[in-house]
């Protein structure tokens, strides 16, 4: 749950049991759009991104990013999925102890997150 904003209800960091979906460039696209502007801003550069589905929050774009002088073993996340009124929410997750994204393939759409 995010610290700022207790009543927003957030997807976990890590895609656990999570089906990986492979058809949802909008999606995608909505959600770089999001947090393009962060970006722009600073020494980030983009590693690996992942489209999932999670039964409760639909589906969450998660995107690593790593930031120039900054704990590289420590994971910086981008996260974000549709809220219930139909708007994007994103979350930033900067300098967590967490597994890096898998390396995804496109052939497979039963794929599992670990």
């Amino acid at each position: 749950m995010s610290s700022q904003h207790s009543d927003i209800d957030a997807p976990p960091l890590e895609p656990i049991d999570e089906v990986i979906e492979h058809e949802h460039s909008d999606f995608r696209a909505r959600c770089l759009a999001l947090v393009a502007p962060f970006l722009s801003k600073g020494d980030w550069e983009a590693k690996r991104e992942l489209v999932t589905r999670n039964p409760k929050w639909g589906l969450i774009w998660r995107g690593d990013y790593a930031i120039a002088d900054l704990a590289p073993r420590l994971v910086n996340r981008f996260m974000c999925w549709e809220g219930e009124d139909g708007q994007l929410l994103i979350e930033i997750a900067v300098g967590q102890r967490i597994a890096p994204l898998p390396a995804t393939s496109p052939a497979d759409p039963s794929d599992r997150t670990t």
